[in-house]
C-alpha cells in the first residue's frame, strides 16, 4: 500500500521541481503540497474507498491549478505549462477516471468530469467520455442530446452529432424530446453551411449558369425528412406537430417558410376539427408583427395601425374557426387571443377597436352557449374598465347563473355590487353560500365580512362565527382575522371570549393559537395560568409533530417570572414519549443547545 503511495508522489516531483525552480512556490509550500497529496493518495488505497475521498482530491487539484494561475499572474512567468499545468490537469483526468469507474451510475460525477474537459479543452478526451457516458445510461435522452449538441455546436462536427441522435432515436423512438433536437440541428447546420456559401461566394465569382444555392442540403431538406421520420414515429399528437413551429422560427433564412407550411399543412389534415390547429394558423398571422412594427417606424408611419391589420388576418382565421369548430375551448382561444393583444398596448384607438371587438365575440359566444367560466370572468372585468357597470352587472348575473358553484364569478358579481352601493348584497350574498362548496366560500366570506366592518353592521360578530363554522378547516385565515378583530374591537376581555369561542367549536389552528399567547404575553400582567392553559391545548392538538411548541413551553417556564422551572424536565420527557422521528430528533438536539448555552432560552 505504502509503495503504490511513494511511487506516485515520485511520479510528481518532476512538476514540483518546476514550480519551485520558476518560482511559483517556494520550499515550504512545495513540502506541504507533497504532504496534503500524500494524505490523499492513502485515502485512495484503503480497501473500502469512499466517493468522498476521490472528490476532495480533486478538488485540492483544481484549487492548486487555481493558485498556480494566480501566481503566474504576479510573478509574469507563463512557461513550462506542458510540464506543470498539463501533468495535473492529466492527474486529475485519472482520478475522474477512478472515480467513474468506482461509481458509474453518479451523474454529477460525469458531469464534473465534462466540465473539466470542456474548460481545458480536451476535445477528444470529450467525445470518448461521451461515448463511455452513453454506453452506461442510453436510457437517459437529455445525455444523448448533450453529447449532440457539443459535437455540432463545439466540437463542430455535423457528421458526429448525426450519428449520435440517430443511434439515441433508435433506442427511444417515441421521444419527442430526441425528434425535436435533431430537427433543431438540421436546421442550424444547414443555416451554418448557408452561410459558409454566402461568404464564399461573395469572394469568389461563381460560374456562369450555376444556381444560387441548389443543394437539397442548402434548402433544409435534411430537417423535412426528419419532420416526416417524427410525425411517423409519433402519430396522433398535434401538440408534438406545434412544437416544431418555434423552432422553425428561430431561423431566419427563406427556406423554413416551406418547412412551416409543411407542418401546417399537416395540421390541416390530419388535425381539421381541433381548435388548436386552428389556433396555430390564427397565431401564424401575427409572425410577422415585430417586422411590420420596424418597417412601419422606419418609414415614419403609424405602427399601431400595421398591428391592427395583422390582427384582423388572424381575426378571420378564428372567425372561420368558430364556425367550423364551434366549441367552447374554440371560442375561448379566441377570447384569449384578443385578451392578450388588449394587454400589449396602451394605445386609446387601439384598445377601443380590439375592445369592441372582443365584446362581439363574447355576445356570439354566449348566443351559441359556449361561454366558459373563464370568459365570463374576462367579459365582467372588460365592461367594469370600460365604466359600463350596469351591462357588467348584467352579464355577472348571467355567469352565476351558468355556473352557480364558481366563487370567482359570484365574489367578482359582489364587488360589483358594492361598487355600485346596491342593497342587494345580503341577498346575492345568500345565494351565493348556498350554491358554492364550503371548501370554494372562504373569498365570498372574507368580502362578506369586509363589507360588514366597513358599513359598520351591528352583525359582524356574527357573521365571523358563521364563516368558521361553515368553512371549518379552512378558516385557518378567518379565524386568525377574527381574533385581530376582537382585539381592536374589544381588548383582552373581547380576545378572551373569542379564544374561548373558538375552543368550543374543536377546530383552532395552530396560528390561532400562537396569536393569542403572544396577546396574552404582552399584557402589562400576564395570566401565566392562562398562557400555560393555552399552550396545553395547542399541545393536545398538535404536540405530536410541532416540536417547537414544546420548546416555547419550556422556555417560558424557565424564563418567565410566574413560570415552574421544575415542570421543564417532566415537559422534556412528554415532549420525547409525544414525538417520533425527525421530528424528535429535532426536539432532542435543539434542547440539547439550550442546555449547553449553545442556544438562547
Amino acid at each position: 500500500m505504502a509503495e503504490f503511495v511513494q511511487q506516485n508522489i515520485e511520479k510528481m516531483l518532476p512538476e514540483l521541481e518546476q514550480l519551485e525552480r520558476v518560482g511559483v512556490f517556494d520550499k515550504h509550500e512545495i513540502k506541504a503540497i507533497i504532504k496534503k497529496r500524500t494524505d490523499h493518495e492513502y485515502r485512495l488505497v484503503r480497501r473500502t474507498k469512499k466517493k468522498e475521498d476521490f472528490l476532495r482530491y480533486i478538488q485540492y487539484e483544481i484549487n492548486t491549478l487555481s493558485l498556480i494561475h494566480h501566481r503566474r499572474e504576479k510573478i509574469g512567468y507563463f512557461f513550462k505549462k506542458e510540464e506543470i499545468e498539463y501533468a495535473i490537469v492529466g492527474r486529475i483526468h485519472y482520478l475522474f477516471k477512478r472515480a467513474i469507474r468506482k461509481w458509474p451510475e453518479d451523474l454529477k460525477m460525469w458531469m464534473s468530469h465534462i466540465e473539466f474537459c470542456k474548460k481545458w479543452n480536451k476535445r477528444i478526451q470529450l467525445s470518448k467520455m461521451f461515448a463511455s457516458l452513453l454506453s452506461m445510461h442510453t436510457n437517459k435522452p437529455g445525455l444523448w442530446i448533450m453529447a449532440a449538441k457539443w459535437e455540432l455546436e463545439e466540437n463542430l462536427s455535423a457528421d458526429n452529432a448525426r450519428s449520435l441522435l440517430q443511434r439515441a432515436l433508435r433506442t427511444h423512438p417515441e421521444s419527442k424530446q430526441l425528434w425535436l433536437e435533431y430537427f433543431r440541428m438540421e436546421l442550424l447546420h444547414t443555416e451554418k453551411v448557408r452561410i459558409r456559401w454566402n461568404i464564399i461566394s461573395s469572394e469568389f465569382s461563381r460560374p456562369e449558369g450555376s444556381e444560387d444555392i441548389p443543394d437539397a442540403l442548402f434548402q433544409g431538406q435534411a430537417a423535412i425528412i426528419v419532420y416526416k421520420k417524427a410525425t411517423e414515429a409519433i402519430t396522433d399528437d398535434i401538440e408534438f406537430i406545434l412544437s416544431f413551429v418555434p423552432v422553425c422560427q428561430k431561423f431566419d433564412f427563406t427556406n423554413c417558410n416551406e418547412h412551416q407550411d409543411l407542418i401546417y399543412n399537416d395540421l390541416q389534415d390530419k388535425f381539421a376539427e381541433h381548435e388548436l390547429t386552428w389556433s396555430a394558423l390564427a397565431q401564424r398571422e401575427m409572425q410577422g408583427e415585430q417586422t411590420a412594427i420596424e418597417e412601419a417606424q422606419k418609414w415614419g408611419l403609424n405602427h399601431e395601425l400595421a398591428v391592427l391589420n395583422l390582427v384582423d388576418k388572424a381575426c378571420k382565421v378564428y372567425d372561420q374557426a368558430v364556425q367550423k369548430v364551434n366549441t367552447v375551448k374554440m371560442w375561448s382561444q379566441y377570447c384569449d387571443f384578443l385578451t392578450e393583444k388588449l394587454q400589449e398596448t396602451a394605445s386609446e384607438s387601439f384598445m377601443d377597436q380590439v375592445s369592441s371587438r372582443l365584446l362581439n365575440i363574447l355576445s356570439s359566444a354566449q348566443e351559441e352557449d359556449n361561454v366558459s367560466e373563464h370568459m365570463y370572468g374576462t367579459w365582467v372585468d372588460l365592461l367594469e374598465q370600460l365604466g359600463k357597470l350596469e351591462e357588467a352587472t348584467d352579464v355577472s348575473a348571467s355567469a352565476t347563473d351558468k355556473f352557480p358553484q364558481s366563487s370567482d364569478l359570484w365574489a367578482q358579481r359582489l364587488k360589483l355590487l358594492a361598487a355600485g352601493g346596491a342593497n342587494q348584497i345580503n341577498h346575492v350574498f345568500q345565494k351565493a353560500i348556498a350554491k358554492v362548496k364550503c371548501k370554494d366560500s372562504l373569498s365570498l366570506w372574507t368580502f362578506r365580512i369586509e363589507w360588514a366592518i366597513s358599513n359598520k353592521e351591528e352583525h359582524v360578530e356574527e357573521l365571523f362565527q358563521k364563516a368558521i363554522l361553515s368553512v371549518k378547516k379552512w378558516s385557518t385565515p378567518i379565524q386568525e382575522w377574527y381574533v385581530r378583530w376582537a382585539v381592536v374591537s374589544g381588548g383582552i376581555k373581547k380576545t378572551r371570549t373569542v379564544y374561548k369561542w373558538l375552543t368550543e367549536t374543536k377546530f383552532v389552528p395552530l396560528p390561532v393559537f400562537r396569536k393569542y399567547i403572544e396577546l396574552e404575553s404582552g399584557q402589562l400582567k400576564p395570566k401565566m395560568k392562562l398562557i400555560r392553559n393555552c399552550y396545553e391545548y395547542a399541545l393536545r392538538e398538535y404536540g405530536d409533530a410541532e416540536p417547537d411548541l414544546w420548546l416555547d413551553l419550556i422556555k417560558l417556564e424557565r424564563t418567565h417570572p410566574g413560570g415552574r422551572p421544575e415542570n421543564a424536565g417532566q415537559l422534556y420527557w412528554r415532549a420525547v414519549k409525544a414525538l417520533s422521528g425527525e421530528h424528535n430528533q429535532y426536539f432532542v438536539g435543539r434542547y440539547a443547545l439550550v442546555q449547553t448555552g449553545h442556544l438562547e432560552q
